[in-house]
């Protein structure tokens, strides 16, 4: 559960007014790439010469080793798709790609998938990626190197690095809620950058940070403590696949979908028999540092499956009470039903 990482401001208007600022700033590279590429015209057949064209937009995380297996070994040519994933650097310029109609769909999380719809712009999640149970992924909040600090109720008062109406401040609250620590008590440190965040860490800046993998296994190989994660107890982190709803209203493009979650459940299958055999792929697309490339544990992945409802909803009723949803957005509006084959 993928950066990933890889994921936001304190309203959704602002999130928009960024997202459209920096536009600007990612044109030049999605005109090189994900530009290069558009998406097929409606009335393709997606068989013979003529494969449906899809555009995927990701980070450089684990929550997206299947694309990367099916685009290697041939699956998505198999299925009749020429997909195309760019990855990008930032969850911002990937979010600005896809409401620019540079990419027809993204690697994301649950928040970013209301955010963007709260936002006006039609989207809906295909599949989850990486959590559709708890032990896939792992978010989990470490303490800098020197600390005594053993438990989340340690951590009452203390400032924790995090980053604000984000997957990560989400999984924070869960956790400190579920260790008993009163909202009242959990306190937070602005560090939107997760590289920064680490390094703060690192050298005793911050008492502790919310860390997404492998900034987790690294910090913790390095010297930190690790004090809670989220692979235990309630499944509180999934990272999912996300589409433009326009993408999707086409009858061709939409069943070209389809053969992607076959391709992705093919990956998936070849994954999870031999994980250690796609250490060398996920080493080089997600870029995992160097003291990890040998010891990191490589995930298995769910099948293409949509999120449980309950596990929306508890994300949707925090971003309300966050104030991050200014319109109403429920489970049914974020789902995609997969046209009947």
């Amino acid at each position: 559960m993928p950066v990933n990482p890889v994921k936001g401001d304190l309203s959704v208007n602002r999130t928009v007014r960024t997202l459209l600022a920096v536009m600007l700033c990612v044109a030049l590279a999605i005109s090189v790439t994900a530009c290069s590429q558009p998406s097929q015209p409606s009335g393709s057949t997606g068989t013979g010469t003529t494969p449906v064209k899809i555009r995927i937009g990701t980070l450089p995380t684990e929550d997206s080793l299947p694309l990367w297996v099916a685009e290697r070994d041939g699956l998505f040519a198999k299925a009749g798709l020429d997909v195309s994933i760019t990855v990008f650097q930032s969850a911002q310029e990937r979010d600005a790609a896809l409401t620019a109609g540079a990419i027809d769909g993204m690697m994301g999380d649950l928040i970013a998938a209301a955010s963007l719809r709260a936002g006006g712009i039609p989207v809906k999640v295909v599949t989850v990626m990486l959590g559709a149970k708890a032990s896939e992924g792992r978010f989990g909040i470490a303490v800098e190197p020197s600390s005594t600090v053993t438990t989340l109720k340690q951590l009452a008062n203390v400032p924790v690095g995090t980053s604000s109406a984000t997957i990560q401040e989400y999984v924070l609250d869960k956790l400190m809620e579920a260790a008993g620590v009163p909202d009242s008590q959990i306190k937070k440190e602005e560090v939107k950058k997760v590289p920064v965040r680490f390094e703060l860490l690192m050298s005793g800046k911050l008492k502790a940070a919310a860390l997404p993998e492998p900034f987790l296994s690294l910090a913790e190989k390095t010297g930190a403590k690790i004090v809670a994660v989220d692979t235990k107890g309630a499944n509180i982190s999934q990272t999912v696949l996300i589409f433009d709803q326009k993408f999707l209203d086409n009858a061709t493009d939409a069943a070209a979908v389809s053969k992607l979650l076959g391709a992705w459940d093919t990956a998936v299958g070849s994954i999870n028999a031999a994980p250690d055999s796609y250490r060398a792929l996920l080493v080089d697309k997600a870029r995992l540092p160097l003291p990890l490339k040998d010891v990191y544990a490589v995930n298995t992945y769910p099948t293409a499956q949509l999120p449980a409802q309950p596990e929306v909803q508890a994300v949707l009723d925090w971003m309300k009470g966050a104030g991050l949803l200014k319109t109403q957005v429920t489970y049914a509006d974020l789902m995609w039903t997969a046209p009947a084959k």
